[in-house]
């Protein structure tokens, strides 16, 4: 099941890659094609993801239960990447209700407000975290040879690309407050 979750997670980075390129260019007013397909397929790799994740979180849950020792403080890292992914659902939901309003032919949303984007702006932070804790087990488990250097590369890229995101959402603001 490890196995099926380490392929599901490397769909979901392609799918989000694709989704957030073509929607922040979008954002920032050209048009890139629609970034409703990758959003999909994204949405349903999330939720594969999640029910395993829940499931092999239920087996950790009862494994500790059986054997009576939780090593809570040895494991931190293990329940930050948990919490870091739950935390994670409530600002995609909250991209997923800002970002439903579309017009026939003009891509349009009801007021960008700034609670809108700072909800935004947290969900790229909790991805971020989430993605931080996670990168070094995902290279591990793809079998990555110097995984410590590679996890760096990546971070950087990420980080880059989620600024950059974060950028298309501020322009889009902006320019919802122009008018």
């Amino acid at each position: 099941m490890r196995r099926i979750n380490i392929f599901v997670v490397t769909g979901i980075m392609i799918a989000f890659v694709f989704h957030a390129i073509s929607g922040s260019i979008r954002l920032f007013g050209a048009d890139a094609g629609s970034p409703l397909i990758s959003a999909w397929i994204c949405m349903f790799l999330v939720g594969v993801h999640v029910i395993i994740t829940a499931i092999l979180t239920v087996r950790t849950l009862l494994t500790i239960k059986k054997s009576g020792k939780g090593y809570f403080r040895e494991n931190l890292l293990f329940w930050a990447r948990r919490i870091s992914g739950f935390a994670l659902l409530i600002p995609l939901v909250m991209h997923l209700l800002v970002f439903s309003g579309t017009g026939d032919e003009a891509y349009r949303l009801v007021f960008f407000h700034s609670g809108r984007l700072i909800s935004q702006i947290l969900m790229a932070a909790a991805l971020a975290l989430h993605i931080l804790t996670n990168i070094h087990p995902l290279l591990i488990g793809l079998g990555a040879k110097h995984h410590g250097v590679l996890s760096a590369d990546l971070l950087f890229i990420i980080s880059v690309f989620l600024l950059f995101c974060c950028g298309a959402f501020c322009v889009y603001y902006l320019r919802w407050m122009a008018f």
